[in-house]
């Protein structure tokens, strides 16, 4: 019988993270998770069922953890169009700082993990509308995922992006898309 161990859990969970970043979830193999994690195959059966079950885990967490990273920004004292401009912005340069991630939400399959991610932004939008920042015609979540959307399409496409130059104009003027998009 296997006993709960939350490191031995935590440890399959980076090492699918790394596996389905490089592999995808049907390149990626269930056996080099378990030998990087350190443990027998049957222990990663035994906390998610499945391995779609551990995908969903990994993309849950991954979703949570920049929700986690955006919804810490210091934004006391800042109006709410400029406290989405800096979670626009801070929602780029977290993916940018996070390689791994970022390969594994581009090769994400089914969108789970989205609404978890864009939360702090779609809550945003949903205060705003209500004290009358933000136009009260669009969709607070819907907003939110365009926002993520247009984001990763940066890192889906370096070839087109390049010529951009500096990632910061591309982060600036996305957010100025997204503010613009929902203020009166």
């Amino acid at each position: 019988m296997a006993h709960k161990n939350p490191d031995a859990r935590q440890r399959l969970l980076a090492a699918a993270r790394t596996e389905f970043s490089r592999e995808g979830r049907a390149g990626a193999r269930t056996d080099r998770i378990a030998r990087r994690a350190g443990v027998n195959k049957q222990l990663l059966h035994y906390y998610f069922s499945t391995k779609l079950g551990l995908y969903s885990a990994v993309l849950t967490q991954a979703g949570a953890e920049m929700a986690s990273a955006i919804a810490t920004l210091p934004l006391a004292g800042l109006t709410a169009v400029e406290r989405l401009r800096r979670l626009v912005r801070a929602q780029f340069d977290f993916l940018a700082r996070n390689e791994e991630l970022t390969r594994l939400l581009l090769k994400a399959e089914g969108g789970a993990w989205l609404d978890a991610a864009v939360e702090p932004l779609a809550s945003l939008l949903t205060e705003g509308q209500a004290t009358g920042f933000f136009r009260d015609d669009i969709d607070p979540l819907h907003h939110a995922r365009q926002a993520m959307l247009l984001h990763l399409g940066y890192f889906a496409l370096p070839a087109v992006t390049a010529q951009w130059g500096d990632p910061q104009l591309w982060r600036d003027r996305a957010a100025d898309l997204v503010v613009r998009g929902c203020t009166w």
